[in-house]
């Protein structure tokens, strides 16, 4: 494997023209001490010694700096390979296809940095691509839920954004483009009309709605003290006011929060523009 590699091949044949160099010095030495050889013999062995070993040490080192210039030639071209398949990873739709690209790549690639770029990469997107198939299955079994409870609704909404987010593009999408998504959440059944036609006002107003959720079964612990619009991102504040102004010109009587509420962490596991709407009694 390692003389493959041209440079290693020539670094080898440069280290045994040294070596060769100093065994004839020590040798010419040694006869010189011993006196075993004539000195003019002896003059003209050196000379083509140092003749052979000058044309031969000539021909190594023309010989590496072609071999610099063809590695590096090949360097540039793995690096045009590299980026090619780089930007057609990032244009397949979802991890299954990501998934599968990169073990095909994986197999395919020279052997050497590109191919174990690629193993690496496949080894990162495996991981991934079992708990995507976890999730799935996951899905498939709250599907089969005839008549699934609130918690199981929520599990499963939340099942379905993961399962979304892996199925996404690698390059993210402009927030701009992406829909709002406001959860709906009522104290009491008594409010479920008013909600109905809040969401239609909101799918009006380009938000998604998923559903309608009775949080008021939970217990009263749940319920706030006033109307709350909840949003997670810093940068989304703009939009969770335009949500803030929808719900207040719908339900005027209710009391509201001052201002949409915050939550830490800044949008962890929520899919952007995720925003909720806590209805009070």
């Amino acid at each position: 494997m390692m003389l493959s590699n041209t440079g290693t091949v020539s670094l080898i044949l440069y280290a045994a023209l040294i070596g060769i160099a100093i065994i004839g010095l020590i040798i010419a030495v040694k006869n010189l001490k011993d006196k075993t050889i004539e000195l003019e013999r002896l003059d003209r062995m050196i000379d083509l010694f140092k003749y052979t070993i000058v044309s031969i040490a000539i021909a190594t080192v023309t010989l590496i700096i072609t071999d610099l210039f063809k590695e590096r030639e090949q360097d540039v071209k793995e690096l045009e390979y590299f980026d090619k398949y780089a930007q057609d990873v990032k244009k397949v739709d979802g991890l299954e296809e990501r998934f599968q690209l990169s073990r095909y790549l994986m197999i395919v690639a020279p052997n050497g940095e590109l191919k174990k770029s690629w193993k690496e990469y496949y080894d990162t997107l495996k991981i991934e691509h079992a708990n995507y198939l976890i999730l799935k299955e996951k899905s498939k079994a709250l599907d089969t839920i005839i008549n699934p409870t609130p918690a199981q609704k929520i599990e499963k909404a939340k099942v379905n954004e993961l399962i979304e987010q892996k199925e996404s593009p690698l390059v993210s999408v402009s927030t701009s483009l992406i829909l709002p998504r406001a959860y709906l959440h009522i104290s009491s059944e008594d409010q479920r009309g008013q909600a109905n036609v809040l969401q239609t006002v909101l799918q009006n107003e380009n938000f998604q709605v998923p559903g309608i959720e009775n949080i008021g079964k939970r217990g009263d612990r749940y319920i706030p003290a006033k109307t709350e619009i909840r949003y997670y991102r810093a940068e989304e504040f703009s939009e969770a006011l335009r949500l803030f102004n929808i719900v207040r010109s719908q339900f005027p009587n209710l009391t509201m929060s001052p201002a949409p509420v915050k939550i830490p962490g800044n949008g962890r596991g929520t899919r952007p523009g995720h925003f909720e709407v806590w209805l009070s009694k």
